[in-house]
């Protein structure tokens, strides 16, 4: 009896512990009250910045604001979007109600913080602000806060009605950092130095926020990881809402749409994912790789995102922008797709990017692993989804501002050594979450925790001081920080591969 009852005190002890209120905050709809670590650190999850957009009257609107609360709202769990999971067993996850952001700050902090705030990736269907592996934690023991943004995504955030705003995804991630403006400084940041970074959809995000001049001042800087600029003009995101709907058997409209069950909704959004890869059928639409992206809406994408951050000058911040050397790795490998790519399959793909004559012979002379197809077609595709898109961005923005590109060159070792510098491979390394369960997947048991402090230090000094730590890419010098377990500045890669894509548009 004895035993039991210091085990039961013991749970008990250890659960208070390990949940202590953290102190109540005041924002503009009421108080809340997240809890504290034993490292110090307060987190707040779940703290609404817009209300319910799943009601019948909001529906594929923009968001609105949150109606004021009475007493103080316990925020201690995420709430992420209604969104496809990740199995089989799990087709749906997330739930409809406010949109939220997490909040992680150091208890001793003094004076005003620089925060940083992460929009995370998942092509434009998918999005988890509280995944384990974008735990602020190690940022916040350094000093910087971190705020992480659940939005819209797939059908709500994305899908093209003729006749409700576009781009509701991307208003969310406005009204957010409109939300951290007025509400930042109460929980002891500075709205004056926000760094705004993303990594995949969340770095294309960005890219759309820095070619907005809606989004002036909302942020002074910013750092974009495998940013890709995919977006779809008006007529062909039609298109992909006539083809979702003569799937489900509705009428292509919005009140047809927010009759059907999510379960359904985030099932078909993979099943239109699949069928628009027919490249005959769907011409430039299929080399999208997801059929919800931002559309050009005349309002917060003009022309197109390349095209806006060209021609906007208003929102020229400090950025760093870089890619992971193999992103398409993460694509192609764990399902074996990598073996079965033949020569006819990357001569096909380069035949639909329209590339020069020659591509194939350089990338084959270039090609990071092997000559063999899967290798070559990998490296065509890493440059055509993020690592030229993020080259470009690169010289776009130095001409007005101090820029900084790198490249993650890390190769990890699972699937057998296979997976490489893939695709996401950078982000527990960013976050210092190198041994939670789902960085496991990606950066195996034993990761260099170097390369971890090395990255996230870069990334704490250019929040709190506006300089990562190595030279500024410019059009004389065109440094490059490779980060590895040994990290070097070096140039910029092979300008005959760079050559292939001067002419594509973005």
């Amino acid at each position: 009896m004895k035993t039991l009852l210091g085990s039961a005190l013991l749970v008990v002890s250890s659960f208070s512990f390990a949940e202590q209120p953290a102190p109540v905050v005041d924002t503009e709809a009421g108080k809340v009250q997240g809890y504290r670590t034993d490292e110090g650190i307060s987190i707040y999850k779940g703290i609404p910045y817009a209300a319910n957009p799943f009601t019948p009257e909001r529906r594929f609107q923009n968001p609105q604001p949150m109606q004021p609360w009475q007493g103080i709202k316990k925020t201690v769990s995420d709430s992420p979007v209604p969104q496809p999971g990740r199995s089989p067993a799990q087709p749906l996850v997330g739930q409809a109600g406010d949109l939220t952001l997490n909040i992680w700050r150091p208890d001793d902090a003094k004076g005003k913080m620089p925060v940083m705030v992460w929009i995370p990736g998942g092509a434009w269907i998918r999005e988890d602000a509280t995944e384990s592996v974008y735990d602020g934690s190690v940022f916040a023991k350094k000093g910087v806060m971190i705020v992480t943004v659940n939005y819209r995504v797939g059908v709500d955030g994305f899908m093209h009605f003729a006749h409700r705003p576009d781009n509701r995804g991307i208003a969310d991630q406005i009204a957010a950092l409109k939300w951290v403006q007025r509400n930042i400084a109460n929980f002891g940041g500075d709205p004056d130095k926000v760094t705004l970074f993303g990594q995949s959809a969340g770095a294309g995000s960005v890219a759309i926020h820095l070619g907005n001049p809606e989004t002036k001042g909302l942020y002074q800087q910013a750092i974009l990881q495998s940013p890709p600029m995919q977006w779809l003009s008006p007529a062909d995101a039609t298109r992909i809402t006539e083809q979702f709907s003569r799937n489900l058997r509705i009428s292509a409209d919005p009140e047809a749409v927010a009759r059907v069950p999510f379960e359904t909704l985030v099932q078909n959004v993979l099943n239109v994912g699949n069928q628009i890869k027919d490249t005959a059928q769907w011409g430039r639409i299929s080399l999208g790789g997801t059929a919800f992206l931002p559309v050009a809406d005349n309002k917060i994408i003009l022309k197109s995102p390349m095209e806006d951050l060209e021609n906007n000058d208003s929102n020229r911040v400090p950025v760093i922008v870089g890619s992971t050397d193999s992103e398409a790795r993460l694509y192609l490998v764990p399902g074996g797709g990598l073996q079965k790519i033949s020569d006819k399959d990357v001569s096909t793909f380069i035949h639909d990017l329209d590339l020069p004559s020659g591509a194939l012979q350089a990338y084959a002379k270039n090609s990071i692993n092997t000559q063999s197809p899967g290798d070559i077609y990998a490296q065509i595709m890493s440059d055509y989804t993020f690592r030229m898109p993020a080259l470009k961005i690169a010289n776009i923005m130095r001409n007005n501002q101090k820029t900084w590109f790198y490249n993650f060159s890390w190769r990890s070792p699972a699937f057998n050594g296979l997976l490489g510098a893939a695709h996401f491979v950078d982000v527990p390394f960013t976050f210092g979450t190198l041994h939670t369960k789902e960085a496991e997947n990606f950066v195996g048991v034993n990761p260099p925790e170097s390369l971890s402090e090395s990255i996230n230090n870069a990334w704490v000094s250019f929040a709190k001081y506006g300089n990562p730590g190595w030279p500024q890419y410019s059009d004389k010098d065109k440094k490059t920080m490779i980060f590895n377990t040994t990290s070097s500045v070096a140039t910029s890669k092979d300008p005959h591969i760079m050559s292939l894509w001067e002419k594509f548009r973005f």
